[in-house]
């Protein structure tokens, strides 16, 4: 029984590593995109976001069964558990992938505008928490998952320059605003998913330590 069990438990792990994997793919294409603005992606990026509600549904029901089937205890229950709450925060970054593209889509009609350096960077650590999360998942790496929950503060610094930056140019230039408005809803969009990056690393954590903020 105990055999069958871990399949089952690594069969789970499985499928939340592919979504990720295939998150971090779609990802990059979104992030490249926002400087390309290449609508025909923007769309089959918001098109694929089914693909990602339909991850998170199996894996929900895989880890629903096992709790219900195989009375899982101690370090099983916080598996289980966590890929439960995370998989939630994978399916949102994939959600939020789409705003990006909806956005892209918005700014591919306007000039382009000097954005604030601040941005390209915010976008770079943002995707470099999403990536190291996952791979804590993979690894169950307790230091990495610190490290992008460590990185939070980061991201949010970054948003609040940028949101200040951008307000300053919307005074001096009426005639950017539109742009400003659409790149400082991307700002927010991607301080959210390092949200819920940093959310996937605290669950890393819990199942490893036992600790749950």
């Amino acid at each position: 029984m105990r055999e069958k069990f871990q399949e089952e438990i690594d069969n789970l792990m499985n499928q939340v590593r592919n979504m990720g994997v295939q998150l971090e793919e779609t990802l990059d294409r979104c992030i490249d995109n926002v400087i390309d603005k290449n609508v025909d992606i923007a769309n089959s990026i918001i098109a694929k976001d089914d693909d990602f509600d339909n991850a998170d549904r199996k894996i929900e029901q895989l880890c629903l069964n096992l709790l219900i089937r195989q009375t899982p205890v101690a370090k099983d229950l916080r598996e289980i558990a966590s890929c439960l709450k995370l998989v939630g925060d994978l399916e949102r970054i994939a959600d939020h992938c789409s705003d990006f593209s909806m956005y892209t889509i918005r700014l591919a009609e306007k000039p382009q505008i000097e954005l604030p350096p601040c941005f390209f960077a915010m976008l770079r650590t943002m995707r470099s928490m999403v990536y190291d999360s996952i791979t804590a998942i993979s690894e169950m790496d307790a230091a990495l998952a610190q490290s992008v929950i460590d990185e939070d503060d980061i991201v949010d610094d970054c948003f609040v320059e940028i949101r200040n930056q951008l307000t300053i140019m919307m005074q001096a230039e009426p005639s950017v605003v539109p742009q400003c408005v659409d790149y400082l809803m991307i700002s927010k969009y991607a301080e959210r998913v390092a949200d819920h990056a940093t959310n996937i690393a605290e669950w890393v954590l819990y199942i490893i330590r036992n600790e749950l903020k």
